[in-house]
């Protein structure tokens, strides 16, 4: 069932960054990228970078869904969605400290990790079900675009998480996330047949339909 949608896309993008960032030259460490909302984020946890879902609204881009057909089954239009993401830097938990291992103080350090992050988003914007790094269970692909939050209602998001302090933060926008509906209907299909129309020598049109049926009685 695809009730699980907005989870196995979330999923996704957290596997797409931690398999990116394996394979290139990043200062991201893949086991330090989850899905995490920022004030359930433990300073001693090793987390790098957080991916958090913040908004689901419906999608309507494709148009008007239609009824879903398989074989004799009927099933109601699915419910298309877009997410959107919060990318937050944690890679410098200690805010005393001056200076990183690699000589980066921490801001530059968690903006370097951010910039590594939108990287890898920017070069895989299209993520077909079929290349997933995680199981999506849609035929559409999804879409990934960078979202310019107003930096008021960004702060007055941030506000909302009890103890979290600001961090570095991008916000991108994942869609279609298709949930599918569980309304379903059995139907007949009706075979055509074909109807041919001949003509009498008299003028006089006669259906020659294969299958007519004469009604008793009637001449």
């Amino acid at each position: 069932m695809t009730y699980s949608a907005i989870a196995d896309v979330t999923t996704a993008i957290v596997e797409l960054l931690r398999e990116h960032a394996a394979e290139a030259a990043t200062p991201l460490d893949p086991s330090g990228i989850e899905a995490v909302a920022p004030d359930a984020v433990d300073s001693l946890s090793g987390l790098e970078l957080a991916v958090y879902p913040y908004r689901i609204a419906t999608d309507n881009r494709a148009g008007t869904a239609v009824k879903q057909v398989t074989g004799t089954t009927r099933s109601d239009p699915p419910l298309t969605l877009s997410v959107r993401y919060l990318l937050i830097a944690y890679t410098d938990h200690d805010e005393t400290r001056a200076e990183s291992g690699d000589g980066r103080s921490g801001p530059l350090e968690r903006g370097t990790s951010l910039g590594a992050a939108l990287q890898i988003l920017h070069d895989n914007q299209q993520l077909d079900p079929n290349d997933s790094p995680a199981a999506l269970y849609q035929n559409e692909s999804l879409t990934i675009t960078f979202v310019d939050e107003p930096l008021d209602e960004m702060l007055s998001l941030w506000a909302q998480f009890e103890g979290a302090s600001y961090r570095p933060t991008a916000a991108i926008e994942v869609a279609p996330v298709v949930i599918q509906s569980l309304n379903e209907e059995e139907f007949t299909r009706v075979d055509e047949r074909e109807t041919r129309v001949g003509r009498h020598t008299d003028g006089a049109d006669t259906d020659e339909t294969p299958d007519r049926l004469d009604i008793p009685g009637n001449s």
